[in-house]
């Protein structure tokens, strides 16, 4: 492994495209080093790419032996989307995270970031409560594999509960991380113009994605998601910790405001 206490270093999961790209492609403009875990290489020069599949816990520990020994943050932004089977969309999305983020931990100091991406769909999830603490309990494939048993959803309805469960458990992370000053908290995109998104509109409805991007004139881009992840990660953001950003254009204020009686005389 290499040290270089110098700069800052920060991991990126998803670092080849969409957001994780946008990302580390801003990161590395304001001089942090940038190490960036995918499937494929990321295509930015300035970028430290390391191969990594998050679905399969041998890859992350083979891609953790290639990254420094010192780490400022981490952003878990990599996932994959309903159109994927459930187990595979369980094992990224949660899973993987963690189980990386466990490993990363004792290379994180005083000051260190934790941001995970996780997304609007947390709000479709019909799972309870108990069934969101179950599947974080979860610690390998053959566990998520019993959990699925349990609770028999798609890939549509996983990737929603993924990132329900993501949410939460940022928020445990947060509590309990306190005592070492390191900071965790989600960042929510809404719709985003980024290669799967097809993928969300086959799985989550074709209409219902037109709706979002009616609410508020377009759909969000990855730079605009990546500058809040960017910030939420900086020294800037210290006072930042144990909360979820939804980044959405406005989408919830515009569906709540359909149901206000009050909307319409509102004085402008």
């Amino acid at each position: 492994m290499t040290d270089n206490t110098s700069q800052r270093n920060i991991i990126v999961t998803g670092a080849a495209s969409g957001i994780g790209l946008a990302l580390a492609d801003q990161l590395s403009a304001a001089g942090v080093a940038v190490y960036g875990l995918d499937r494929r290489d990321c295509p930015l020069a300035t970028v430290r790419s390391v191969l990594c599949d998050l679905s399969d816990a041998d890859s992350i520990n083979d891609a953790v032996a290639a990254l420094p020994d010192r780490v400022s943050g981490l952003a878990n932004v990599a996932g994959v989307p309903g159109t994927i089977a459930a187990p595979t969309v369980l094992a990224v999305n949660v899973l993987g995270a963690r189980l990386l983020t466990e490993q990363l931990l004792p290379r994180m100091n005083e000051g260190a970031a934790i941001v995970n991406v996780a997304s609007v769909a947390a709000h479709r999830n019909i799972e309870p409560p108990e069934s969101i603490d179950d599947l974080l309990r979860v610690r390998d494939r053959a566990g998520l594999e019993t959990w699925l048993r349990h609770h028999p959803i798609d890939g549509s309805a996983a990737y929603d509960t993924s990132k329900r469960a993501l949410v939460d458990w940022t928020q445990l992370l947060s509590a309990k991380l306190s005592t070492r000053r390191i900071r965790a908290l989600s960042v929510s995109p809404g719709p985003v113009e980024t290669p799967i998104l097809a993928d969300f509109e086959a799985s989550m409805g074709a209409d219902a994605m037109a709706r979002s991007h009616d609410a508020v004139g377009r759909h969000g881009r990855p730079h605009e998601i990546a500058a809040v992840v960017a910030f939420a990660l900086s020294p800037a953001a210290s006072w930042l910790n144990g909360i979820d950003i939804p980044v959405e254009g406005g989408l919830f204020a515009t569906r709540a405001a359909a149901k206000s009686p009050v909307f319409e005389g509102l004085p402008l």
